[in-house]
């Protein structure tokens, strides 16, 4: 039947179907699928592509009853996952568990997903293997991605609010930490070690290795007795990179130093001067204004520094520990001195779930001061 339009690409098309006697609207996704929506009259139709073309400029495609996880998961992957900053450990982190559940959801039709689904596709995995950590992970990104759709109105609601874990799993190992009398013997033993200060870094203000490997001279403020973490220190593919896109937002955070801190950082920009005197042409310029290298200026090797510091734990007499479990050891003194749990999340960097007042909070106070006075007494 006559009525029909050429339109230009993208627009999509109105024409009339004999067989079923309606109007046709029909339009491409941008990943080659076709949609289409029929009515009886072709100003009908016309209505009902203009409404498809506007769902698709919003929300890539996802747009009708039909639409299931699997479309969510992919418009999540290519709006967020791909397109977001963030440490390519948190990505991978993120891309396998959207996997697990696109193996378990993908076909689920969202009108359809409710917490029901989410806990039987749960029970599969942990039916496979995976464990409580594990499938921790898989609930937090299948949370990332119901929120992203119920803002997008592709959901009525987050069903991941209600999701329970599987019963019967093995409760999760309890990470350790040194106890006050365990750190002193650290740090008793580790005086003579080249690297003292930075145990004492992420001792003291509980840092991540990344964060405290990638420190930099122009973030300690002696003037102010304030270590700014901006910046963190990864290897990738066996190739060292210094980025700024830390672990999360609050990661990018000040606090004030402890004096015994202060004065351990002072003599260790003189003897890294040193150092960088003795060592003449052999001293790296490609990673200039480090805090902590090695002996040639170069970045310290993630491997190379839990071999060292098992090294000195052992010969502490304390058996073998691992340098992120300093920074366990500083939340749990922190703790232990009862400093509130939400100062220790500032100086831990954690996100809160009221995160825009602790954003706002830290704009009017500019150092986080909860660490200084309790380990300056504890260590000083």
């Amino acid at each position: 039947m006559a009525g029909s339009r050429k339109r230009s690409n993208g627009e999509g098309t109105i024409f009339w179907e004999e067989r079923r006697r309606r109007w046709v609207a029909q339009l491409t996704l941008p990943d080659g699928e076709r949609r289409k929506r029929t009515a009886t009259t072709k100003k009908g139709a016309g209505q009902l592509l203009t409404q498809m073309a506007i769902d698709v400029e919003a929300t890539g495609g996802v747009f009708d009853q039909s639409s299931r996880f699997g479309d969510l998961a992919r418009l999540w992957r290519e709006k967020v996952l791909d397109a977001q900053l963030m440490a390519p450990s948190t990505r991978a982190a993120k891309d396998w568990a959207l996997r697990r559940l696109e193996d378990e959801l993908s076909r689920v039709k969202l009108v359809h997903l409710n917490a029901d689904r989410i806990e039987g596709a749960l029970a599969a995995m942990a039916a496979e293997g995976l464990g409580r950590e594990s499938l921790i992970k898989v609930r937090s990104t299948a949370n990332q991605v119901c929120k992203f759709g119920e803002r997008r109105d592709l959901l009525r609601r987050n069903p991941v609010s209600v999701v329970e874990l599987p019963a019967g799993l093995k409760e999760s190992t309890v990470g350790r930490s040194l106890t006050v009398e365990q750190a002193h013997l650290l740090l008793a033993a580790s005086e003579a070690h080249r690297l003292d200060v930075l145990w004492k870094v992420m001792l003291l203000l509980g840092l991540r290795p990344g964060e405290a490997t990638g420190l930099h001279w122009d973030g300690i403020d002696f003037e102010n007795d304030v270590l700014h973490v901006r910046h963190g220190l990864r290897k990738v593919d066996g190739t060292f990179e210094v980025t700024d896109q830390l672990k999360t937002r609050n990661s990018r955070r000040s606090l004030d130093m402890p004096n015994p801190l202060v004065a351990a950082l002072r003599c260790h920009r003189e003897a890294q001067n040193s150092e960088r005197l003795e060592a003449g042409g052999a001293w790296s310029k490609q990673w200039p204004g480090l805090v902590f290298t090695t002996v040639t200026g170069t970045p310290l090797d993630p491997s190379n520094l839990r071999r060292n510091f098992s090294y000195l734990t052992k010969s502490a007499g304390l058996g073998h520990w691992t340098p992120n479990e300093l920074r366990h050891s500083c939340a749990s003194i922190l703790a232990a001195s009862d400093v509130p749990l939400e100062h220790i999340g500032d100086v831990m960097g954690h996100d809160g779930t009221r995160m825009t007042w602790q954003v706002y909070r830290h704009v009017v106070t500019p150092s986080i001061g909860a660490a200084a006075g309790p380990m300056g007494e504890i260590f000083g």
